[in-house]
């Protein structure tokens, strides 16, 4: 049992590495990233070092983080650190540095760079065995890539628990998929822990990146989201105990993460996963607050995903209050409202989330009194994004807060005023109103709201100069504001006057403090500055009050206002007429407010009221008693112009026009804004009023007030109410005689004049939107008023230094909006106005944005035609000058006249005025136009003329011209009933447009053009259409791009099929009149981009004509290109894109140009011009034969081809006429090429590959007359192409079995017949192949060519390769045929033997392995045939084959034929073969020896014992003659004798091969065997040749030696026969020769081998042991001569007698024989006696020191031998001796 310091040593082994085992340290140093592990063995970390360092210098110039492990991990210290040499705490710091190596380099992992230092900390620290987790956690988010399986496979085999999910992977090094990870991390916590562990700490470290973040965080949320839902499953106790765990696990890990700031990407990871596990599992609210408030801090970088999981999250919470922290988090968002309202429209629920926010703000503003939070609230609620219930909340809690809220320290902020005016403003939407209405403390709370003291919500302002003044003027006194008035009365009548008033704004500031209280606001009325007792005389108290009402103060204010003079005017009957108020009043329907809109509705009544009870009176009111008339507005001619309305009339307007509609009014703002427009253009329906009222009011009435408020809106001074009226007025086009526009075109023609900044004053002051007063202003112009359109049209005039910028986009939308009811005149006028300014850049429409503005307008509206052929006069004038005096030419530029470009404005006006003209015909479809045709073929007529004369390239301006001209070209050609001007289409102009332009694009659209009118009017292009050809060659085929391409094909498709059948419609020959055209092409081709070419041309032909043209083009191409293959490939791809049959047709009519090519007037060469060029004629054949032969080897032709034949009969017969007509062309092409050997060679490869087209059943039956008729070449060549068709054929239908059996007496004809050799030889290849294949269906058509072949075959045959070629198809007809095959052996056989004896003597190796391959066949199938005579012969010739040298393959051809002799003849006549053949054999030389018991030992092996047994006397009689080799060898010896070495080596074969024969055999049997053998090696005749009995015992004795070595212990008693002879050898030896010494060293061997395996006891008898070991010892003599033999020989052998002996008796014996040798006078013999003691002493040890006593005195002579080397051998025996006794000799000795 081991000890615990042995385990713990070995713990020590398994985990370290052992510094001696260098073949583990090899496979440790070869495990790298980078490189192949033979090639990482031999590296050095020097020059490692030098690679990796590299990449670490280029991470550091990446990123400078890395600089730092510059003098750590990279430093050159590092080569020689060794972590097995390093203390625990020098490695802890290690493993630090080199982690935090990992967790930098992860997002640059992919890199090489990266790659290159991670091999140095692999192959040098070893981070793979010390920091596993780490580096594989470094590579998984990259599992996907190749460099991940690297990783697997340098990993240990001992993973840590967090990576055994990893084994199967590095088992296969496959990539793990992520699916596998993901389980991991769902089942495997300290993988899960591990993984969020390293995440964190790289996000720490500020070493993240995106990837990893994503890979984390997908990985992390799947597998929380499959924890959860494998914990559904079980008891509510269960699941909530598995839900808390993971809580546990996850909440701390993204706590952490959470807190790391400035990392966005973390935080909505983070978000992500808290999202899976907020919806999936049941938090409670404290956990969910925690969670809440840990996602505050990263809200303001994160706000959509943070939103996301705050509106789950709250959505899960049963409180609907936020954390504290998440509020103030929200309040930093600047745009929460719209965010939040994006989320819902994405089908989020965020109620409750704007609930908790609502409710928290709310009360945060009552504690912190900030206005973000009111302000925050108010963009909430207004954002509409509560339902009716969470609404309600939201209210009744901001009405409790409102209750019990304090007005707050700050004077510029009151929380209960800025809660109440909050309501108040919640009051008027109609989504609230209801909730509000259902809470009567509410509509308490509201009432009472109108006491509390009014403090201005944000941002409101005062209008006038209260702005100006310091807004703390609120929260004055009432008498302090009082005390501010001027005492003195106001000079001025109104205060709607257009002049300042010094006493305003005072009395302003006093109302807003005194309007609260009843009292004051009765003190500040009875002002005497405000003159209330002359209010119905003069307008100064009305008009105060009618300022406040339209400023922009409170809305209780302006409530004020207007009650005050509801009361004033309701208290006493109308002396004057106060008409004036109605414009205001109507202003202040339409508020926002409903206070305000109700307070108006309430004068209305007031005043209605007193216009009636005055009607009811009998009153009739002057005109001079209308109040404020003439001085309204002051005394200026703003008062004098205003129109006042008749007393009945205002009756009227009260009555019937704005009191039914109050009602109305109350409930919506804008309802005052569409009621009156519908009630004066008496076009719509009338709330409120019948249909008998409606008639009632006349038109005269409808316009007298259409004219007041007209000229009210005009003249007023307070520019809101011009703002909200104008919206009224401009629904109104005109009643009765009176125009909108006439009656306020004044009010736009006192703002034209104002500039953008004047504007923009204004505007703030009255807070109004700038551009929406100018949108109303210009508004009022009327399409069907002259006068509106020309103010706009001046507007339009004005420079941007004269006019304002806003006033001009405003005029241009009003442009736009009234183009189409513009009548053409004044369409016509404007686009003119429009078009000069838009392209003038003179210096007061130099800005860019001034002029966008007029091409937007004209880009906007619809262009008449008229209006767009003016513009193209337009150009025709500026592009031209007076003609010259020069008479013009005809032709294209008879058009336009001379350009001028001297001046340069005028020049780039031009220019541009072209652009943008052609980009307006574009934008208004110019195929609506196609009047436009003529002018834009002026117009590109004209840039022709300007290019030449200016020199300039104008390819963008024709572009935008024949932009144009494209799409109405299109339309006419969908169009032909359409009528145009054919004269107005020029092509010439196109065609020198193409052929002058630099511009691709304008080439390409000149083109799609040019295709256009081909399909137009074909005739006005085809007579010019070659040049277009010719150009589109040099240019558009060339281009690589989508558009080029499209371009040519359209050309392709219009003109090429026009012109085709315009030259048939002439008469004319086709290929004759589109030469050019395919010149063109073909001379393009190098330059057509390859992925377009095959496209292209398959158009070309198919446009063309197939059958006519694509031989042509296929010719020209060859004769253009004739030395490029990829021309030739391309050409033969070109013809497979088409049908079996074009194919075919297409190769006939080029085969017919080769034919044609070689007659003397060549016609059709002729037309196609000169295509045999410089090179002549055989050339251009031999150029377009290769194509063909490419074409016909087609698979897929074959295949149709194929398919066609056996389909219809139509189309078979029309493939085989064609394949006729072909053939017969070929055959004579191939005759009439017949000395022109390189010709003659590619016609017959034309001929093989059409021949294999047809299926093999046709193909044969078409070959009966070819094999009759044809001279022996043709029918070489169609025998050759049928081989080689049935090679490639693996179908072998029944049909084509069939027809190659019945073809077989043909090709037995032809081998009769013929004398050619090559013909023969190819019928034998087809009649093998045929035999092979099919011959077993019919064995007597195969025997009948046997016959006919076996007639000529003959060993004096001229032609050895015919002679193997039937040899070897006799060969395959043997193993078809079988027992058929025994008549024709007779005659072959011999044939064949003298064939293989020829083959040996002329060293012919393949006829010596095709004798062989016949010879198998016949012993493979008729093995009893070769016997007797036969076979003796077949032996000998084999051993004359294995002496001659005659290589690899035939020795292995002849082994096989022996082996397969030996395997299927009958043992006795292969035996019986070998004992007659032995001489044979041994004259031979020793190879064929070798061969002869390979045969022997082959026939052994196979047959069973019995079958051995029953040849005991033969087999004994080929060992005795074996055995006499060396005898017959060496005695006596001659120059033809083996050496030495080939005796040993051809008797180790013959021994061998005897043990084999004897494990087959019985004691019984070979005894016997040996006993004659004992004989024959012993035979007294012998004594007379003592040389001769010497050989034979030295070979016995070898065999001896083997025999006992092989059979052991079974046959140690066979040595009883051979012990006298050993005896007499022993004593009567003579060792002065070599062959006594060879004897004896083999008698030696013999009785070592025998004592070695004695474990019978054979040798403890004393009869045995005495006579040998006398014998034996007496040998030891011998080594005064033969020292060497006798310590190699000798001692071993007495050793192992010693052995075997094994008596105490024996040992003794042997030892006083060897002491006496001890004491020999022979120091040399003293030597060998030592040496023998020594090894008996080390092999017996004990047992031989028994006789220690003995060898007492003989050692201690020894000791003091004269001879050193006895002496030094004999210490050695004596140290041995103490070894084995344990204790020293030295006292024994002395």
């Amino acid at each position: 049992m081991a000890t615990s310091l042995a385990l713990q040593l070995a713990a020590l082994r398994a985990k370290g590495a052992n510094p001696l085992d260098l073949k583990e340290q090899r496979k440790n140093h070869s495990q790298s990233l980078l490189f192949d592990p033979l090639v990482a063995a031999t590296q050095e970390f020097d020059s490692l070092y030098a690679i990796c360092n590299e990449g670490f210098r280029e991470l550091c110039q990446l990123d400078p983080r890395f600089i730092a492990f510059r003098h750590s991990i990279f430093s050159e210290q590092s080569k020689r650190e060794d972590r097995t040499q390093m203390t625990s705490v020098q490695n802890g710091q290690l493993n630090t540095a080199l982690e935090d190596f990992l967790h930098l380099l992860g997002s640059r992992l992919l890199l090489k760079p990266a790659l290159k230092a991670v091999e140095w900390i692999v192959r040098r620290f070893r981070v793979q065995e010390h920091n596993t987790v780490c580096l594989a956690m470094t590579f998984l988010p990259y599992h996907t890539a190749p460099i991940f399986r690297t990783m697997l496979s340098i990993l240990p085999e001992t993973l840590p628990s967090e990576l055994r999910f990893l084994h199967p992977y590095i088992q296969s090094l496959e990539n793990p998929p992520r699916h596998a990870i993901v389980y991991t991390a769902t089942t495997n916590r300290a993988f899960f822990a591990r993984f969020n562990a390293h995440f964190l700490e790289v996000c720490k470290l500020d070493y993240s990146y995106p990837a990893f973040i994503l890979f984390w965080a997908t990985t992390v949320t799947e597998a929380v989201a499959a924890i959860l839902d494998q914990s559904r499953s079980g008891r509510p106790e269960a699941l909530r105990q598995n839900q808390e765990n993971l809580v546990l696990r996850i909440i701390p890990v993204l706590n952490a993460g959470l807190s790391l700031q400035d990392n966005p990407d973390l935080h909505v990871g983070c978000y992500m996963i808290l999202t899976v596990l907020v919806k999936k599992c049941a938090l409670e609210d404290e956990v969910l607050t925690a969670l809440l408030e840990a996602t505050a801090s990263g809200l303001a970088r994160t706000k959509s995903a943070g939103l996301i999981y705050l509106a789950i999250t709250a959505e899960k919470q049963e409180s609907m209050l936020l954390p504290k922290r998440v509020l103030d988090a929200l309040l930093e968002l600047e745009t929460l409202d719209s965010d939040l309202r994006m989320l819902k429209l994405d089908s989020y629920n965020v109620e409750k989330l704007v609930l908790g926010i609502v409710l928290g703000m709310v009360d945060e503003v009552s504690v912190a009194q900030d206005k973000r939070y009111m302000r925050l609230v108010r963009l909430l609620i207004e954002a509409d994004l509560l339902d009716e219930s969470r609404m309600s909340i939201a209210i009744t809690h901001i009405i409790l807060a409102a209750k019990t809220g304090y007005p707050g320290a700050e004077q510029d902020f009151n929380v209960q005023a800025s809660l109440t005016d909050l309501l108040l403003c919640l009051s008027e939407k109609e989504t609230v109103r209801p909730i509000l209405k259902a809470s009567a403390e509410l509509d308490t709370r509201l009432r009472k709201a109108m006491n509390l003291d009014e403090y201005p919500l944000e941002g409101e302002q005062m209008e006038s100069t209260l702005e100006q003044e310091d807004p703390s003027y609120t929260s004055t006194s009432f008498e302090d504001a009082v005390s501010q008035i001027p005492v003195h009365s106001a000079f001025e009548k109104s205060f709607l006057s257009h002049s300042d008033s010094f006493v305003f704004d005072s009395l302003a500031r006093a109302f807003l403090s005194a309007f609260q209280s009843a009292a004051n606001l009765k003190n500040f009325c009875d002002l005497p500055v405000l003159r209330k007792s002359q209010f119905m005389t003069e307008p100064l108290y009305l008009s105060f009050f009618v300022r406040i009402w339209c400023s922009h103060t409170s809305a209780v204010a302006r409530a004020a206002a207007i009650a005050i003079v509801s009361e004033g005017l309701g208290g006493q009957s109308l002396v004057t007429d106060p008409q004036f108020l109605v414009p205001y009043i109507v202003y202040g329907l339409a508020d926002s407010s409903r206070s305000v809109r109700n307070a108006s509705a309430n004068l209305v009544m007031i005043l209605s009221s007193n216009y009636s009870e005055s009607k009811a009176k009998g009153n009739k009111q002057p005109s001079q008693s209308t109040l404020g008339q003439g001085e309204i507005y002051g005394q200026g001619n703003q008062s004098r112009e205003v129109v006042w309305l008749l007393w009945k009339e205002a009756t009227k307007l009260f009555r019937e026009i704005l009191e039914p509609s109050l009602e109305e009014c109350l409930l919506d703002a804008n309802y005052i804004l569409r009621y009156l427009p519908n009630f004066l253009n008496k076009a719509g329906e009338q709330s409120g009023r019948s249909e008998n009222t409606q008639r009632k009011t006349k038109t005269s009435v409808r316009q007298a007030v259409f004219a007041f408020l007209c000229s009210h809106v005009v003249n007023t001074p307070i520019l809101s109410v011009k703002f909200r009226l104008l919206k009224i007025l401009n629904q109104v086009e005109k009643v009765g005689t009176l125009s909108r526009t006439k009656a306020l075109l004044p009010l736009l023609s006192e703002r034209t004049l104002s500039n953008t900044q004047e504007i923009e004053v204004l505007c703030g002051k009255h807070h109004i939107s700038p551009p929406q007063l100018l949108d109303r202003l210009v508004g009022i112009v009327s399409p069907n008023d002259s006068d509106g359109v020309n103010i706009l049209e001046s507007i339009l005039t004005r420079n941007k230094e004269s006019g304002s910028l806003l006033m001009l986009v405003a005029a241009h939308q009003r442009v736009r909006g009234i183009w189409p009811s513009l009548n053409s005149d004044l369409q016509l006028a404007l686009a003119r106005v429009l078009l000069e300014v838009a392209v003038d850049e003179t210096e007061g429409n130099a800005d860019e944005s001034w002029r966008n503005e007029y091409r937007l307008s004209l880009m906007s509206v619809s262009l008449s035609t008229s209006i767009l052929q003016s513009f193209l006069e337009g150009l025709s004038l500026d592009l031209t000058t007076e003609p010259s005096s020069n008479k013009r030419k005809r032709g294209a530029r008879d058009i336009g006249t001379t350009v001028s470009t001297q001046n340069p404005l005028k020049f780039r006006r031009s220019i541009r005025k072209i652009t943008f003209v052609m980009e307006l015909i574009e934008t208004c479809h110019a195929e609506k136009h196609p009047q436009l045709l003529k002018g834009l073929f002026q117009v590109l007529s004209s840039l022709q003329l300007l290019k030449d004369h200016s020199g300039m390239d104008m390819g963008y301006l024709e572009v935008l011209v024949m932009g144009n001209i494209s799409p109405i070209l299109k339309r006419l050609e969908g169009s032909p009933s359409l009528e145009f001007d054919l004269a107005a289409i020029k092509p010439n102009v196109l065609i020198d447009c193409l052929r002058t332009t630099k511009s691709l694009q304008a080439q390409q659209t000149a083109l799609l053009l040019i295709s256009s009118l081909a399909s137009v009017t074909s005739d006005l292009v085809l007579h010019s259409i070659m040049p277009v050809f010719t150009f589109m060659g040099e240019t558009t085929l060339r281009q690589n791009d989508d558009f080029s391409a499209y371009v040519v094909a359209q050309t392709m498709e219009s003109v090429i099929p026009r012109l085709v059948k315009s030259l048939h419609k002439r008469k004319q020959n086709p290929i004759a009149g589109t030469m050019e055209l395919l010149f063109s092409f073909v001379a393009a081709f190098e330059h057509i981009p390859s992925a377009r070419r095959l496209g292209l041309f398959k158009s070309l032909a198919d446009k063309l004509g197939t059958t006519e043209f694509l031989f042509v083009l296929l010719v020209l191409l060859l004769d253009k290109y004739p030395d490029d293959d990829m021309v030739r490939t391309f050409a033969a791809d070109l013809t497979r894109a088409y049908d079996a049959l074009t194919q075919l047709q297409t190769v006939e009519k080029c085969v017919t140009v080769g034919l044609d090519m070689l007659t003397p007037n060549p016609p059709m060469a002729h037309l196609l011009g000169p295509i045999a060029g410089l090179y002549g004629t055989e050339m251009a054949i031999m150029r377009m034969l290769p194509l063909l032969t490419e074409i016909l080897q087609g698979k897929n032709l074959i295949q149709e081809t194929t398919k066609m034949i056996r389909g219809s009969e139509q189309a078979g017969a029309a493939i085989r006429d064609l394949c006729t007509q072909l053939l017969e062309k070929l055959i004579k092409l191939s005759r009439n090429m017949k000395d022109r050997v390189k010709s003659e060679l590619v016609c017959k490869e034309v001929l093989d590959s059409l021949l294999c087209l047809l299926p093999n059943a046709e193909l044969l039956s078409s070959f009966q007359s070819l094999l009759k008729s044809s001279e022996d070449e043709v029918r070489l060549q169609v025998l050759s192409s049928f081989q080689q068709r049935l090679i490639l054929d693996t179908s072998h239908s029944r049909a084509t079995q069939k027809a190659c059996l019945e073809f077989l007496p043909q090709l037995t004809g032809v081998w009769i017949n013929s004398t050619s050799i090559p013909l023969k030889y190819t019928v034998l290849s087809c009649v093998d192949f045929i035999s092979e294949k099919f011959g077993k269906k019919d064995v007597f058509a195969v025997l009948e060519v046997a016959k006919a072949i076996s007639d000529s075959q003959a060993p004096a045959a001229v032609d050895l390769s015919l002679e193997i070629a039937i040899l070897l198809c006799l060969a395959t007809m043997v193993h078809v045929v079988r027992d058929h095959f025994v008549p024709l052996v007779p005659s072959i056989f011999p044939n064949a033997l003298g064939h293989l004896t020829a083959s040996v003597a002329k060293k012919n190796r393949r006829l010596h392995n095709a004798v062989c391959s016949f010879i198998c066949a016949l012993l493979l199938h008729l093995p009893w045939i070769i016997t007797g005579t036969h076979l003796n012969r077949l032996l000998e010739i084999s051993y004359e084959s294995a002496n001659a040298e005659l290589g690899k393959a035939c020795n292995d051809s002849r082994v096989n034929t022996l082996k397969l002799l030996a395997e299927q003849s009958k043992p006795e006549h292969v035996f019986t073969a070998l004992d007659q053949t032995w001489k044979s054999a041994m004259a031979k030389g020793p190879n064929a020896v070798k061969e002869y018991f390979l045969i022997f030992r082959s026939i052994v092996e196979r047959q069973p014992k019995s079958a051995i047994g029953k040849q005991s006397e033969i087999l004994s009689s080929i060992l005795i003659q074996a055995f006499d080799l060396r005898r017959g060898q060496f005695s006596p010896r001659t120059e033809h004798s083996f050496s030495d070495d080939e005796v040993e080596d051809v008797e180790a074969v013959i021994f061998s091969s005897a043990v084999t024969m004897i494990y087959k055999l019985s004691d019984v049997k070979f005894r016997p065997m040996f006993s004659r053998m004992w004989e024959w090696a012993t035979n007294p005749t012998l004594e007379a040749d003592k040389s001769a009995k010497m050989h034979r015992r030295t070979t016995l004795y070898a065999f001896l030696g083997v025999f006992f070595d092989m059979l052991k212990s079974i046959v140690t008693s066979y040595t009883s026969f051979v012990m006298d002879d050993v005896v007499e050898i022993l004593r009567e030896v003579n060792l002065e020769d070599k062959h006594p010494i060879i004897l004896w060293r083999r008698v030696i061997a013999a009785l070592r081998k025998s004592f070695e395996h004695d474990h019978e006891e054979f040798w403890q008898s004393l009869d045995h042991f005495s006579p040998i070991s006398e014998s034996l010892l007496a040998q030891v003599a011998h080594a005064s001569k033969h020292p060497q033999i006798t310590i190699s020989d000798l001692i071993p052998a007495i050793t192992e007698l010693a052995v075997a002996a094994n008596s105490l008796n024996h040992h003794r014996s042997l030892n006083s024989a060897i002491l006496l040798h001890l004491r020999s006078d022979d120091p040399t013999v003293r030597l060998a006696a030592v040496r023998c003691e020594l090894s008996l002493t080390e092999r017996l040890g004990e047992e031989w020191l028994a006789l220690l006593p003995e060898m007492l005195p003989f050692v201690s002579e020894l000791q003091e031998d004269d001879d050193e080397a006895v002496e030094r051998e004999a210490l050695h025996w004596i140290r041995k001796m103490e070894e084995v006794l344990g204790e020293r000799l030295a006292p024994m000795l002395q």
